[in-house]
């Protein structure tokens, strides 16, 4: 929660009251806390190794492609492949390209999307101010206010940035082997 800075409880005094604060801690919700935390992880790992396949894949795609452009018989093919295999692999590159911006210049009063758990929110912060924020965020009913906001900042960052770069870099790569194959066929028939 935002603090104003001049005493550790002042943070409690001036913050709004969480929606966490009739919650009581029990196994079953730090449980359920544990979970989500893990299964936002690990579809953030998935990603990341469908991204790296993508790569992989694309450029040898792209390796073999330009040793082929040069044909007569394979050369407008292998052009729409290889330009769709190439906006596949700046796609699978987006979707693990790390979105890291430091948070120099905090103010006293953190804004709403802080996160006490992340990096680079908190690397901007000197050492006893981090250690503040976070005794203030281990008080009963603000430790599970802390960390629903760390699995939403999970769950926000993988439905916005990852998997929309994945499911396109997919796309493009599934497109351009699909269009080079007609356009093959068509030469094959049609010729």
């Amino acid at each position: 929660m935002p603090t104003t800075g001049s005493s550790p409880h002042s943070a409690e005094a001036s913050a709004p009251a969480s929606p966490f604060t009739g919650v009581v801690e029990r196994p079953s919700v730090d449980h359920l806390f544990r979970l989500m935390q893990q299964h936002h992880v690990q579809l953030s790992m998935m990603a990341d190794t469908k991204a790296n396949i993508i790569i992989t894949v694309s450029s040898i795609v792209l390796t073999l492609v330009l040793g082929r452009v040069g044909s007569p018989d394979y050369r407008l093919s292998m052009a729409v492949l290889g330009v769709f295999t190439l906006a596949a692999l700046l796609l699978a590159i987006l979707a693990v390209l790390p979105k890291y911006q430091r948070m120099t210049h905090l103010p006293e009063v953190l804004p709403d999307h802080f996160n006490i758990s992340f990096f680079g929110h908190f690397a901007g912060m000197d050492q006893a101010r981090f250690l503040r924020e976070l005794a203030a965020r281990l008080q009963p009913g603000q430790t599970y206010e802390t960390i629903a906001r760390d699995v939403y900042g999970l769950g926000s960052y993988l439905a916005s940035r990852k998997y929309p770069f994945l499911r396109l870099s997919y796309l493009f790569f599934l497109s351009g082997f699909l269009l080079a194959c007609l356009i093959q066929a068509g030469r094959f028939i049609f010729h």
